[in-house]
């Protein structure tokens, strides 16, 4: 194919992906009150570049393909309820009663009460924020976040729905 069409496609797929981000953000999102992804962290080209951007998304857990240097990964995030720690597994259960296990290794940043921590300082119940690679199903935590304020949804019981 030619490379203007290609490169036509993919800056609408881009535009596309951004307005449902921008129009999934809630306006108190961020600390200046811009509903904006927030700044990336991390290397060029690594595919958990932009997690602090998924802080902002009001959904409870999803999976995003993301082209890197090194070819496509698959990027997978959660937020929840720590149910259970156990030998460098965690294991979340979102609002919805979704429950997946997050597997832990030396390079998972832990971010707790404003400050760096540690897996072993993660304790069951607390409200965290996880997003990780997938490869293949067995999902990887790069990071983990307790936030200071759980969202008013987690504290409420869930209404009943209409179908």
């Amino acid at each position: 194919m030619n490379k203007k069409i290609i490169g036509g496609v993919s800056a609408f797929a881009i535009a596309v992906v951004g307005t449902g981000v921008y129009l999934a953000v809630p306006a108190s999102a961020g600390a200046s009150g811009h509903p904006g992804v927030k700044a990336a962290d991390g290397a060029k080209g690594h595919p958990m570049r932009g997690v602090r951007g998924f802080r902002g998304i009001r959904g409870v857990h999803g999976q995003a393909t993301v082209r890197t240097k090194k070819g496509f990964a698959q990027v997978d995030w959660q937020r929840g309820r720590l149910t259970a720690t156990s030998g460098g597994t965690l294991s979340v259960r979102s609002a919805d009663g979704v429950t997946w296990q997050w597997k832990t290794d030396d390079k998972t940043r832990v971010r707790k009460d404003k400050a760096k921590s540690t897996v072993s300082q993660l304790a069951t119940g607390d409200f965290v924020f996880v997003a990780g690679l997938d490869a293949g199903g067995a999902r990887t935590a790069k990071r983990v976040v307790v936030p200071n304020k759980v969202p008013a949804q987690e504290t409420a019981s869930p209404t009943p729905s209409h179908s």
